[in-house]
């Protein structure tokens, strides 16, 4: 079986998927690397494409009028990530996406999990659970940058990411967090020195 960490993540969402309808998925996929800082995706452009991540750090990102980044999302080790809301609509990218270390990556076409969710019901049940955990990331993520502060968000971004957290640049980290390096800065020497 090909990719089997991905089979076991897919598997724990929709346990009826089988080693049979995984090869004829997977044998889709497309295999690829990707050196730090490469863009994989970007505003304007028409994509069907999903990638899940190998190896290496994934992100998603808008620039604002006055040049300032806005991280939405990062991706590691067996992350999903791709323009879905864009993908529904069939409307062109909003948004960066943009490997943040050098990358190892599965890629496929949306149109082909489509089929996959069209021909059997467990694909179907994986693609809802697929959109439950998007929803209930994004909503997690407004309660956070409403209710709590800085530190706590940072603290909490640290626990969630763990040793990825030392991978991804600082000003990346503080567009997530929604402050501005210099605060993030501040921040972390706070909490060197307490």
């Amino acid at each position: 079986m090909k990719y089997p960490e991905f089979f076991s993540f897919a598997h724990s969402l929709s346990p009826l998927i089988t080693e049979v309808e995984w090869n004829e998925f997977s044998s889709r996929f497309g295999v690829g690397d990707a050196e730090k800082g490469k863009i994989l995706c970007g505003p304007g452009l028409q994509s069907d494409k999903f990638h899940v991540v190998l190896k290496g750090i994934i992100r998603n990102y808008d620039i604002d009028a006055d040049g300032k980044e806005f991280t939405k999302v990062f991706r590691g080790p067996g992350g999903l990530i791709g323009p879905y809301a864009e993908i529904l609509s069939g409307t062109p990218v909003k948004y960066f996406i943009q490997t943040v270390t050098d990358v190892q990556f599965i890629a496929f076409e949306y149109k082909d999990f489509a089929k996959m969710m069209e021909k059997y019901k467990s694909w179907e049940t994986l693609g809802r659970r697929f959109a439950e955990l998007n929803y209930l990331e994004k909503e997690k993520k407004e309660y956070e940058l409403m209710h709590f502060n800085a530190e706590e968000r940072y603290d909490l971004f640290r626990k969630e990411h763990g040793s990825l957290t030392d991978l991804i640049p600082q000003y990346q980290v503080a567009s997530f967090l929604g402050i501005s390096p210099e605060a993030l800065n501040r921040l972390i020497k706070k909490k060197q020195n307490s």
